[in-house]
C-alpha cells in the first residue's frame, strides 16, 4: 500500500522591478521539477542529484506556479504555490526543511505550508513577521 505526502504552500516575494524584466531564477531556487511522464534521463538525473529537484515521491516531484504581479512598482513582486501529492514519501519534517531553506533564499513577505502524511500524520509552518519560525 502506497503512503502518501500531500503539499500545499504559499511563497509571498518582495522584489525590485522598476527598470527590469528579469525574473529570479526559479529552479536555481526551488529545484527543477519530475513528471511521471518525464524521460529516463530527467529520472536518472532526479535519482543520482534529487538535491537539483524539488521533493521527490516515486511518481514525480512537488510542481510551483509562479505569479508575477503586473505592477512593477509594487514591492510584492511574486507569489509561488507549491503544490502536489508524492507518492511512498513519508517525511513531513524534510519537506518542511526544505520550504525553510527555500524561504532563506528570497526577500520572503510572507509564506506558509501544510503537509499532511497519511501515515506520519500534519506539520505545518509559517513564517513570523520578521522572517522567523
Amino acid at each position: 500500500m502506497s503512503n502518501w505526502t500531500h503539499v500545499a504552500g504559499i511563497i509571498r516575494v518582495d522584489g525590485f522591478r522598476f527598470d527590469t524584466d528579469t525574473e529570479p531564477d526559479w529552479e536555481s531556487i526551488l529545484g527543477k521539477e519530475l513528471r511521471y511522464e518525464d524521460g529516463y534521463d530527467k529520472w536518472e538525473e532526479a535519482e543520482d542529484h534529487p538535491e537539483h529537484f524539488m521533493p521527490l515521491g516515486s511518481e514525480g516531484s512537488l510542481e510551483k506556479s509562479i505569479w508575477t504581479n503586473p505592477d512593477k512598482c509594487c514591492a510584492a513582486a511574486y507569489t509561488v504555490s507549491i503544490f502536489g501529492d508524492l507518492r511512498d514519501h513519508d517525511d513531513p519534517d524534510a519537506i518542511i526543511e526544505w520550504f525553510k531553506d527555500i524561504c532563506s533564499k528570497m526577500f520572503v513577505r510572507q509564506a506558509a505550508i501544510t503537509v499532511k502524511n497519511e501515515w506520519n500524520g500534519m506539520k505545518t509552518w509559517a513564517i513570523d513577521d520578521e522572517g522567523e519560525e
